[in-house]
C-alpha cells in the first residue's frame, strides 16, 4: 500500500463532471497548489470526456477517467475499480452527489478511504426523487466517509443536523481563490473606460446568477431609496429571471445596469466601489472572497457562511435578511464615510490573503489526507 511517509499520497478527485460549476472550478484550480512530494492529485470525472476549458486546464499526468457516457453506465464502476488499482490510489475525495455514491461503493470494494466535500449549506429538493436521493446520500456518507469537509462552519452545523453526522468526522476548510487574479493594478477610471462603465459614479456591484434568492430585487428596492445619490447598481450575471428583474427595475432607468454573463469578473470588481450580496442563503460565497482580494468593502446578509467572510464593521457590513432598508443604509454609510470604506477594503484584503487562498486550502487538505491514511493504516493493522 502507498501512503507511507516516504511516498506521496495519491488522491483521486472523483467528481460528477467537469462542467463549469463552483465545485468543478475549485477542484481544477487547486491542482497546481499541492506539494507534489506529499500529494499527487488525479482528477476523474464520472461523465464527459476532456472537452471544455476546465478539462484542458488539467495536466495530462493529473487526469484519468472512466469514460462513461452516462451515470448509469453498467460498466463504469468496473472501470473505476480498475483505475483505483492501476493508479494505486490512497484516498478518494468525492465531490458532488453521484461521485459520493461511486466513491462509497469503491471504498466498500477496495478498502480505500473516502473523504467527501459538501459545497452546499442544504439540499436541493425539487421532488420526491431528489428527496430520496438526498436521503440516500446522507446514509452513504454516514456509513463510508472518513471525513466530511464543509466549506463553512455554518454549512458544517447545518449538515451535521441534516444528515446526522458526528462532529468529530467533520471539518471546515474554506475554499481558496487565486488572489493575484483579483489584485487591482490599474486605476478605476481607466478600467471603467475600458469596460464602458460610468466613470464618475459610485458603482455598487452584485455578481450572481439571476435567480430567486440571490437578492436582486432587494438591491433594486434599495436603489429606490438612493435616488439622491450618484450610485449606479451593476448586475453581473445571467439567468432565467433576468427579464423579470429588468422589468422590476425599469423605473430606475440607467441607474441599474445589466451586464449579463461576464468572463471578466476581476475587471468588473476592479472597476467597482462596493460589492453587495443580499442573498437568502449561502454556504461560502466566492464573490465576497473575490471582492476582498480586490480590496473592496462588502455588504452581505446574515446568512450561512457570509459572516465568516465578511466581519461586520471590520471588512464590511452584515445586514438582516431581505431588508432593502438596511441595504440602502449600509450603502449610504459607506458613501458618506469613504475613509471607513477604504479601511474595510484594506482589512478585507488582508483577511482574504490570510484565510482564503488556494495554497492555504491545499495545505489544510493535505494534512487531512495524511491523518485519514494514518488512521486507516492503524485500523487495518489491528
Amino acid at each position: 500500500m502507498t501512503g507511507k511517509s516516504d511516498k506521496p499520497l495519491r488522491v483521486l478527485f472523483l467528481i460528477d463532471s467537469l462542467a463549469t460549476g463552483g465545485a468543478e472550478r475549485i477542484t481544477v484550480a487547486l491542482l497546481p497548489h499541492f506539494d507534489r512530494t506529499q500529494i499527487i492529485p488525479i482528477v476523474c470525472p464520472l461523465t464527459r470526456r476532456w472537452e471544455g476549458f476546465l478539462g484542458d486546464l488539467v495536466p495530462p499526468d493529473q487526469r484519468d477517467g472512466i469514460k462513461s457516457k452516462r451515470l448509469l453506465d453498467p460498466f463504469a464502476f468496473r472501470r473505476l475499480l480498475r483505475l483505483i488499482r492501476e493508479q494505486e490510489i490512497d484516498i478518494i475525495h468525492a465531490q458532488l452527489q453521484y461521485a459520493t455514491f461511486f466513491g462509497a461503493a469503491a471504498t466498500r470494494f477496495t478498502g480505500v478511504p473516502m473523504v467527501v466535500t459538501r459545497h452546499l449549506i442544504g439540499d436541493f429538493s425539487y421532488n420526491l426523487r431528489s428527496r430520496l436521493r438526498n436521503r440516500l446520500e446522507h446514509m452513504t456518507i454516514r456509513r463510508y466517509a472518513a471525513r466530511v469537509i464543509t466549506v463553512s462552519n455554518a454549512a458544517q452545523e447545518n449538515y451535521a443536523k441534516l444528515a446526522g453526522i458526528s462532529p468529530e468526522r467533520m471539518i471546515t476548510i474554506y475554499n481558496g481563490i487565486d488572489v493575484e487574479k483579483f489584485t487591482v493594478t490599474g486605476d478605476k477610471r481607466s478600467m471603467r473606460e475600458a469596460l464602458n462603465l460610468p466613470v464618475d459614479k459610485t458603482l455598487v456591484t452584485l455578481v450572481g446568477v439571476m435567480r430567486e434568492g440571490k437578492g436582486h430585487t432587494v438591491a433594486i428596492d434599495a436603489m429606490r431609496q438612493l435616488e439622491d445619490t450618484d450610485v449606479r447598481l451593476l448586475f453581473a450575471g445571467d439567468g432565467w429571471k433576468r427579464d423579470d428583474f429588468e422589468q422590476y427595475a425599469r423605473d430606475l432607468g440607467d441607474r441599474v445596469i445589466f451586464l449579463g454573463e461576464r468572463k471578466d469578473v476581476p475587471d468588473i470588481l476592479a472597476a467597482s466601489d462596493i460589492v453587495i450580496l443580499p442573498s437568502d442563503t449561502e454556504a461560502l460565497p466566492t464573490v465576497l472572497i473575490e471582492a476582498g482580494a480586490a480590496g473592496l468593502p462588502t455588504i452581505a446578509t446574515d446568512v450561512g457562511g457570509c459572516p465568516e467572510v465578511v466581519l461586520d464593521d471590520e471588512t464590511g457590513i452584515i445586514i438582516p435578511l431581505q431588508n432593502p432598508d438596511a441595504l440602502a443604509r449600509a450603502i449610504r454609510r459607506l458613501l458618506n464615510h469613504p475613509e471607513t470604506a477604504q479601511k474595510m477594503g484594506k482589512a478585507a484584503y488582508e483577511r482574504v490573503h490570510a484565510l482564503f487562498t488556494l495554497p492555504v486550502q491545499a495545505a489544510v487538505l493535505s494534512t487531512v489526507y495524511q491523518e485519514i491514511v494514518r488512521e486507516d493504516t492503524r485500523q487495518k493493522s489491528m
